[in-house]
């Protein structure tokens, strides 16, 4: 037997892994494992049988960007000088297309704040939106706009063709009420009306109609809409919506491209039709000036009877007149350049749209014009899902302020040249009109009149083909997002999904009874078996099975039940552990580390095995403190081993009790409990009690103390020849082998033989038992076999 140990140490705790022995661990409880199966799966059946599936539908559609023409293309111009205007990214478009502005049109085209549900025929479990299919609806008697932030329901019975039974959800029952007819609710009078969909059908059928906050709708939508780019390099978006009802969500995306571009065609639109105004304005003007110098000329040609041009200043009139028209169209280029200067000074705001397509030959007023104008609508937008605060609109009013001075620096510096220029025509004008001097003074005031006709109706004409221009732009406005995929769905639930549900379910059937099992596992922390000693490198000579019998005596001389081969074989096992020794009886120290174990129990069955193989045994109960031989054979005598120790009169046969049932049997009580125990057990008188009883008889069984209590045992120890330590099963604490491992390690306890005591062939998934044979605390009561209720014989208890 080794009596070296070493438990800390990796090598000896060190256990290879026994794969046979886990799986019977778990398979010792297949019927948790069954039942914990049925019920996930009827559990998930029933989820599955009343959940709402939830259905998605997707579309796609293609963001044009302007790369190639038009503003944007004039506008990469400035890129250079940081005045590049902003571009119609995916990025931008998401945010438009999940913008609050953009979802509340949506919310109040398709009324989603307002629902209607038809109740299951067999269960209230089930319920159905039937979204456009309501066989009625239901309106405010002054305006829908007055329900968009009022939360209620009502319970409705269709009561025949044309009355209502209405209960208001928690509050007022309205009782029979006729269709068309008002009734006041908290989102003020409102009334039910049939829809097409009405039928004879619907009569006796229950509805829910709810009416949510139109914000919250639109916080729904938002959460609920998932838009995301279909590739990298590409310029389409993917727009998706997950809900219970097909046409519902086909309906909000499809309405939501549709007011996505209606939104981008408005916002092009915006530029024009500032346009037309500011061409409309300025018309005005010019045709009350064309109407002034009209007049002039009539009249000065009435006055002075002027009817043509003298022919005799043909030449010079030819040359004059290139002058002339040069001055028109420099004086036109002026004009405009003053009208949009005093446009820029009266509209100080940055955010205003400027006139374009005016027809200035200078082009870099034309493409500044431009990107101020695409930056102005880029920054509008961007507005309607942020805040002026946003980095993004910032950038935007910087980029703004610059672009707008460096066109009123470019229409001062064009204002300049064309000055130049006017003097210079001028100059020309002036130098033909002297060799024109014979032309009559008349003629020549009539021209200064003509010529301002002529610029004015100019002008005029001019600025009616731009706003026809501007017009057609106007009527062939497009949006910026082309439908690639209308919204659809394939029809097939998204969720729940059956066969996930089931994996599922069959898995957490698994893993919940494995989960208690295992967790079961690992928080015991008795000990159960003999495998539970290896570690501490015990020397374990058996086990003993629970008592299930009313006698506390098993080991009768013919018996063949578990229990009592168990003694035969602890018997055998002491014979090779404690070999031939010293001639002479052999004692036998039975101890364990507290009250309750089995000491007793185990000394008089062990004593009754070695009897019945004719071995002369006596059984000495030495626990002087707490005795119980006496108790577990019902014996009268009082006399015993304390008796003996202090009282040289008493003789061992006086104490001497033989065995009615084993005639090679005797007893040897503990005698009269004593005031001082362990100072009675140092006496030389019991050495010489043992001295005697090894030469009558062949073995020695001694009853005595825990040692993990009182010292008594450790005091008398050296007079074993071997001492058998009895750990209970379920009952004592793994930690508690300390104390014997320490006891064995200082050798203050030698040659000691472990027994598991109170072990049950009912828990072989775990390898040892969980059966209870024995009653705690110093005395064994008998373990009652009763009859097993059904859900002890299902979880295998």
């Amino acid at each position: 037997m080794s009596e070296n140990f070493s438990p800390n140490s990796t090598e000896e705790q060190e256990e290879s892994v026994n794969l046979r022995e886990i799986v019977e661990k778990y398979f010792f409880f297949w019927r948790w494992f069954v039942v914990g199966v049925a019920i996930a799966l009827g559990v998930a059946y029933v989820y599955l049988r009343y959940a709402v599936p939830v259905y998605e539908s997707k579309a796609s559609v293609l963001i044009k960007d302007d790369k190639n023409g038009g503003a944007l293309a004039e506008l990469s111009v400035f890129s250079e000088l940081g005045l590049s205007g902003g571009s119609s990214n995916l990025e931008n478009e998401i945010a438009i297309l999940k913008s609050r502005q953009l979802l509340e049109s949506v919310a109040k085209n398709l009324q989603l704040n307002k629902t209607f549900f038809a109740l299951g025929t067999t269960t209230g479990l089930h319920k159905n939106e039937l979204f456009t299919a309501s066989p009625i609806g239901f309106s405010s008697i002054k305006n829908d706009s007055t329900l968009y932030r009022v939360s209620m329901g009502f319970d409705i019975t269709i009561a025949d063709e044309e009355h209502l039974d209405i209960k208001l959800e928690g509050g007022k029952k309205y009782g029979n009420v006729k269709f068309g007819e008002p009734i006041q609710t908290p989102a003020g009078k409102i009334v039910f009306f049939k829809t097409p969909e009405f039928n004879s059908s619907w009569i006796n059928r229950d509805l829910e109609v709810h009416l949510t906050p139109l914000d919250r709708i639109v916080s729904g939508l938002q959460n609920a809409l998932a838009i995301e780019t279909v590739s990298k390099e590409g310029d389409a978006l993917s727009i998706s919506l997950q809900g219970p009802v097909i046409a519902k969500n086909n309906a909000i995306i499809n309405q939501l491209i549709s007011q996505h571009d209606a939104e981008a065609i408005n916002d092009q639109n915006e530029v024009a039709r500032n346009t037309s105004q500011f061409i409309n304005d300025r018309m005005k003007f010019i045709t009350v000036e064309l109407s002034e110098v009209e007049q002039e000329g009539e009249s000065f040609k009435t006055k002075n009877r002027l009817t043509d041009v003298a022919a005799d200043a043909t030449m010079f009139l030819t040359k004059e007149g290139a002058a002339e028209q040069s001055i028109m169209d420099a004086t036109i280029q002026l004009n405009l350049a003053n009208y949009m200067n005093d446009y820029l000074k009266a509209n100080k705001n940055n955010t205003e749209l400027l006139p374009a397509n005016l027809g200035f030959q200078d082009a870099a007023v034309v493409e500044m014009t431009n990107q101020f104008n695409t930056l102005v609508l880029d920054r509008n937008r961007l507005l309607r899902s942020s805040g002026e605060r946003n980095p993004a609109v910032q950038k935007a009013d910087a980029q703004l302020q610059s672009i707008k001075a460096s066109i009123s620096e470019s229409l001062k510096n064009v204002k300049s040249s064309l000055q130049m220029q006017l003097k210079t025509l001028q100059a020309q004008e002036a130098m033909y009109q002297a060799k024109i001097a014979s032309v009559p003074q008349y003629e020549r005031e009539y021209r200064g009149i003509l010529r301002q006709q002529q610029i004015k109706e100019t002008l005029y004409i001019f600025l009616l083909q731009k706003r026809e221009e501007n017009e057609i732009a106007l009527a062939a406005a497009v949006g910026n997002a082309k439908v690639i995929d209308y919204a659809y769905s394939n029809g097939a639930p998204v969720s729940p999904k059956g066969k996930i549900i089931y994996l599922g379910a069959l898995l957490l059937g698994l893993l919940v009874p494995f989960g208690i099992i295992y967790l079961r596992d690992i928080l015991d922390n008795k000990v159960h078996s003999v495998k539970d000693l290896e570690q501490f490198q015990f020397t374990a000579i058996g086990d003993i099975p629970i008592n299930e019998s009313d006698s506390e005596i098993v080991a009768h001389k013919n018996a063949s039940s578990p229990i009592a081969e168990a003694f035969r074989l602890i018997r055998t096992n002491i014979s090779f552990v404690m070999g031939e020794g010293a001639p002479g009886g052999k004692i036998i120290f039975v101890t364990s580390t507290i009250a309750g174990e089995g000491k007793t129990f185990s000394s008089i069955n062990l004593g009754h095995s070695i009897g019945h193989s004719g071995k002369k045994t006596v059984i000495v109960g030495l626990d002087l403190r707490a005795p119980k031989l006496k108790k577990y054979l019902d014996l009268q005598q009082t006399l015993g081993v304390s008796n003996y120790i202090v009282n040289p009169e008493v003789s061992i046969q006086d104490m001497v009790i033989p065995s009615n049932e084993n005639e090679n049997l005797d007893y040897i009580l503990s005698g009269d409990v004593p005031p001082n125990p362990s100072d009675l057990l140092l006496r030389d008188r019991l050495k010489e009690l043992f001295n005697e009883l090894r030469k009558t008889y062949d073995y020695i069984i001694v009853d005595t103390a825990p040692v993990g209590l009182v010292s008594d045992t450790l005091n008398t120890s050296e007079q074993a020849d071997i001492v058998l330590y009895i750990v209970r099963a379920n009952k004592i604490d793994k930690r508690m082998l300390a104390i014997p491992h320490r006891l064995v390690k200082e050798r203050k306890l030698k040659n000691v033989a472990f027994v598991v005591n109170g072990t049950s062939n009912k828990g072989k998934g775990y390898g040892y038992g969980y059966g209870y044979g024995y009653g705690y605390g110093y005395g064994y009561g008998n373990t009652e076999v009763k009859k097993k209720s059904w859900f002890a014989r299902v979880i295998g208890k």
